[in-house]
């Protein structure tokens, strides 16, 4: 049995949109304070005495656990208001992480419930959690207008969806429309589930997103792991992530790990990431791994599964997807849809590698990528265009048992990838390192080679001996 283990999500500098110094410096942000040592003793009751139309930050104690169900409602239509956990007993600074400041729905309820029909809203430093709805159980996002909701430096953990209907969103669903946005930054969110109790459909154990009209998406710098979703005999799509884009929607997944996610069940299929875009929706995935995502059941579960119809159209980059208990990525394209695969590693699936489905007049491509280690590397139907690409030749792995794709010196895929890929390349690697080390981008997820020491013995200084292997 495979040893399983959590991709490591490398740091990566998020700038903060929303907390600017516009919060505490203007005189009109009104600040309320909430904890044994506030103005408030409830979360909620600071909600309800924020302004419409105003700025308000609300600071939370940290230290302490909030059993409530925390909602803002549909009447904030506008203004600001900011959610800010971790502060000390004298509101000052903020020296708790997340998990020092608990919001617990004690199984009564969502542990958050937005339902804003305008303004912006920010949630910072908060662990969420014990939640209990039939979608949504730790955070359900719902929006009209041009809403904002940025989640950023959370943990949404230990949330559970049961339901008879689809089961959706264990540990935070996203569903809206008009020109609304939901961002989720630096944050965890794992060991969330999502149950079908009567046999039907169970989707993003960690997190559900459906956006239609001309909503959009950010996901960045996040771990989705350790998450279910199960179901006796439903579809069991994205144990850890669930994307439905409809109509001109747009998403962003970016510098993600989505690994050791679950779904249990006879119909698997789809174990990490479940992808469905349709008219122009569009989604854009750099610096993401998939890994170690499994089926319990049955099922041919990949741990990334996309379908795309119409005119929708994915990009995915600088990515990597191993050590998959069936297969890697499996995409189909239908109608004129548009697919851009590039600088992909794609290892030690026990399965197929890579599955791509060219179908009526769509557009798939598939460049400057290693597939290798897997029972079957690639599989095409239609016409798939392929270039640069490194399929069943060694690519000199640094440690694949360690969870280590990192190329070693002598690799085939060192400056032998295509600088002109369809989609274009990414401005970065995985490791966050800029693209086009020398005169040509290297095949893979990573640009250069692993070396020992990043500046030999020539300077004496053995400080500055490094190893460049995460």
């Amino acid at each position: 049995m495979r040893q399983r283990s959590c991709l490591r999500t490398l740091p990566v500098a998020v700038a903060l949109t929303l907390l600017t110094a516009s919060w505490v410096a203007e005189a009109q942000v009104t600040i309320l304070k909430v904890g044994p040592h506030g103005d408030f003793v409830k979360i909620q009751d600071a909600i309800d005495a924020a302004v419409v139309g105003a700025q308000t930050e609300i600071r939370v104690e940290g230290g302490t656990t909030y059993v409530e169900s925390l909602l803002i409602p549909a009447s904030f239509n506008d203004g600001e208001l900011a959610l800010l956990g971790g502060w000390d007993m004298d509101f000052n600074d903020r020296p708790f992480a997340p998990p020092g400041t608990i919001i617990d729905g004690n199984q009564a309820d969502r542990a958050l419930y937005v339902r804003m029909s305008g303004g912006s809203l920010v949630v910072d430093r908060f662990t969420l959690t014990n939640g209990l709805a039939d979608m949504g159980a730790g955070v359900s996002v719902v929006l009209s207008g041009d809403a904002l909701v940025t989640l950023e430096d959370v943990r949404i953990t230990g949330n559970t969806v049961t339901a008879t209907g689809s089961a959706m969103g264990g540990g935070m669903r996203a569903a809206f429309g008009d020109n609304g946005r939901v961002e989720v930054l630096n944050s965890r969110i794992h060991n969330n589930v999502a149950v079908n109790t009567a046999g039907g459909n169970a989707r993003g154990g960690g997190l559900d997103i459906l956006l239609t009209d001309s909503a959009s998406f950010l996901v960045q710098g996040c771990e989705i792991d350790n998450n279910t979703i199960e179901s006796a005999g439903g579809s069991l799509m994205g144990a850890g992530i669930s994307v439905i884009l409809v109509q001109t929607t747009s998403g962003d997944l970016l510098d993600t790990t989505i690994a050791d996610n679950t779904a249990i069940g006879t119909n698997g299929y789809a174990s990490g990431g479940a992808i469905n875009l349709q008219n122009f929706g569009t989604l854009n995935v750099e610096r993401t791994a998939f890994g170690l995502n499994t089926v319990t059941g049955g099922g041919t579960a990949s741990q990334l599964r996309t379908v795309l119809s119409e005119d929708a159209s994915l990009r995915m980059s600088d990515s990597i997807v191993v050590l998959g208990d069936y297969d890697g990525i499996t995409m189909a394209a239908y109608g004129s849809s548009t697919v851009n695969l590039m600088n992909l590693t794609v290892a030690d699936q026990l399965e197929d590698g890579i599955d791509l489905y060219q179908l009526e007049t769509s557009t798939v491509t598939l460049y400057n990528t290693i597939s290798f280690g897997n029972l079957v590397d690639l599989r095409t139907s239609g016409a798939v265009d392929t270039g640069s690409n490194l399929i069943g030749v060694d690519p000199l792995f640094v440690n694949p048992a360690a969870i280590d794709y990192h190329l070693r010196i002598g690799s085939p895929a060192e400056n032998a990838g295509d600088n002109s890929p369809p989609g274009g390349l990414g401005l970065l690697d995985f490791d966050g390192n800029p693209r086009i080390k020398d005169v040509t981008v290297d095949i893979g997820c990573y640009e250069g080679i692993a070396e020992i020491f990043t500046d030999g013995f020539e300077s004496g200084d053995t400080s500055a001996w490094s190893n460049t292997v995460p």
